[in-house]
């Protein structure tokens, strides 16, 4: 059985709390259409996010620990070269999230185990996927294949390798997913392997040897939006020729059979979508 796990940022952090529960909505909904119902979806908060849908397979969890200082960070040394102190701060707070909702999921059965932005959406076909391989005991798997899809764009970008931009990624066999001490383990490092990005699967090769296998399809929507934290909207967003020429090339319209498979429906008509 796969666990979802689906962290939500402290509502002190987000921009536009309105929005990110419409967006949070659209993501569960994508997670709980899955061909096989074979799953849980467990979601970690410090605020309890407001939306209307309710699944039989949803778990809410409230992440009852304070926010660790960037000095408390036992490892901060090593990763201020990549991190700035908020970035680092805000990046524990997700991965703790991540790692306690992996607790929830194993109590409640999970075998494997895979990370969500609240954002980004999956493809309907995972859980049946997975229950369908031909090896019982896999490592797990990475979804090399996504779309970068700009709210309301008609067209959605193919990436063969989407794993170097996004998160929700991969899928990891229970027993490989570490459970530290929250209370004093403050080692950044210890909670990110589902947000190590490029890093988590040779980190699986060589701390426990263990190599995911493929995706064999597109499985992930990365959603670009005005709440994203990274620049990678304004990016996508520029209206250079070559990127006008890589929309061309790469591009899949958006059809109702993408729609359905990721549920990708407009936020445009959601309730109190905000400014």
């Amino acid at each position: 059985m796969l666990g979802f796990i689906v962290p939500i940022k402290p509502k002190q952090y987000s921009k536009n709390w309105n929005l990110d529960n419409a967006i949070l909505e659209r993501t569960v909904k994508s997670i709980c259409n899955q061909n096989s119902q074979d799953f849980k979806l467990i979601i970690v908060y410090t605020d309890k996010p407001e939306i209307s849908f309710s699944h039989q397979n949803l778990n809410y969890v409230h992440f009852p620990y304070a926010d660790v200082p960037v000095n408390d960070i036992e490892d901060w040394e090593d990763r201020k070269q990549w991190y700035t102190p908020v970035f680092a701060e805000r990046m524990m707070d997700k991965s703790r999230k991540i790692i306690l909702g992996c607790k929830t999921a194993k109590s409640l059965g999970c075998t494997y185990l895979m990370g969500v932005d609240s954002d980004d959406l999956v493809s309907c076909k995972l859980c049946s996927f997975i229950k369908d391989y031909p090896e019982k005991n896999c490592a797990g798997w990475r979804i090399a294949r996504g779309y970068v899809y700009e709210e309301d764009a008609m067209v959605a970008v193919k990436n063969k390798r989407i794993w170097e931009m996004n998160g929700s990624v991969h899928i990891i066999r229970a027993d490989l997913v570490n459970i530290p001490d929250f209370d004093s383990n403050f080692r950044l490092f210890d909670y990110s392997l589902f947000q190590s990005h490029v890093y988590t699967y040779q980190r699986l090769i060589d701390f426990h040897q263990e190599k995911l296998a493929a995706v064999p399809f597109y499985g992930v929507v990365y959603l670009i939006h005005k709440n994203n934290y990274s620049k990678v909207r304004e990016i996508i967003s520029s209206n250079t020729f070559k990127l006008f020429i890589k929309k061309i090339l790469r591009g899949k319209l958006v059809t109702r059979k993408l729609r359905d498979e990721f549920g990708l429906y407009p936020l445009k008509n959601s309730v109190n979508r905000g400014n």
